[in-house]
């Protein structure tokens, strides 16, 4: 047992100095000296076989690096899509009430053409008949509507109320069949009726034979003491002239509607009006 520890200690002292010898020659070694032979065949052989193992080594820690960090990536990746959804939503709703802003203007600076007192209301809900098209209004004897008013939008006239509760109003568009309107032409004011045909386009109907219509001719309402509709309010566009046939002395005029009412959200209710002029008296011969 002693001479076996006595021998583990000649060993270590003599790997020490043989340590040493080796530090000191490679120290004092010239660049070309044996050792320096001796250390470029290791570096020769044993480099391979180190790179290959970092060829092996290296994806298999960029793997386990990746699986640690996928938990993250998702955290991350939900947060950037709720981010971008609240952004997209935000631009939305800013669209939506700048939109809605500036069709309320133009529906304010309609009713101002005829000098007309208003009261804006949104459309909450539409006929779900197939005999009736009309809209429900968020406005009602409350804010002063009452029946037989004239609704507009932006664009031109809607149609007239027919139903009145507190807080809400039935309006009833010139598109429905029952619907007529008195109306001229913008350009020569010759008179006539545009009615409802239960379709996008109205008919407009001279009330004078040999009435020369057109193609682009503007119609509006024709103000009368007693009327429903304000003077002036643009109600369509002459789309469509067919001429007048043998069971009829009038043209058919198919009208397109300037109010978007297949798209109605904001209108406006014309509560108060100028009073229709009063047609002046006729001389009475002597």
């Amino acid at each position: 047992m002693y001479e076996r520890s006595r021998r583990a200690r000649a060993i270590l002292a003599l790997l020490l100095a043989a340590s040493v010898v080796v530090i000191t020659i490679d120290f004092r070694q010239r660049q070309g000296g044996p050792v320096d032979r001796l250390q470029r065949v290791a570096i020769a052989v044993f480099g391979p076989l180190q790179q290959g193992a970092s060829a092996v080594v290296r994806p298999i820690g960029n793997l386990v690096g990746g699986v640690t960090e996928i938990g993250s990536l998702r955290e991350d990746n939900q947060r950037l899509r709720g981010e971008v959804a609240r952004l997209q939503a935000r631009d939305r709703t800013y669209l939506d009430v700048l939109g809605e802003n500036e069709r309320l203007r133009g529906t304010l600076r309609m009713a101002r053409r005829c000098g007309c007192r208003t009261v804006g209301a949104s459309v909450v809900a539409r006929s779900g008949s197939n005999f009736e098209l009309s809209v429900t209004v968020d406005a009602g004897a409350r804010q002063g509507v009452a029946r037989d008013m004239a609704v507009v939008d932006a664009g031109g006239l809607v149609g007239r109320v027919t139903q009145v509760t507190a807080d809400y109003a039935t309006v009833l568009l010139v598109t429905d069949p029952t619907s007529g309107v008195a109306a001229t032409l913008a350009s020569d004011k010759a008179p006539g009726i545009v009615r409802g045909r239960g379709e996008q386009l109205l008919q407009f109907q001279p009330v004078r034979a040999g009435t020369q219509v057109r193609r682009g001719d503007t119609v509006v309402t024709r103000g009368y003491q007693g009327g429903v509709f304000p003077a002036g309010l643009p109600v369509g566009v002459v789309e469509r002239v067919d001429p007048a046939g043998a069971a009829s002395l009038v043209p058919g005029v198919a009208v397109r509607p300037y109010a978007s009412l297949g798209a109605l959200d904001v209108v406006a209710v014309v509560v108060d009006r100028p009073a229709a002029p009063l047609a002046p008296p006729r001389r009475q011969g002597r």
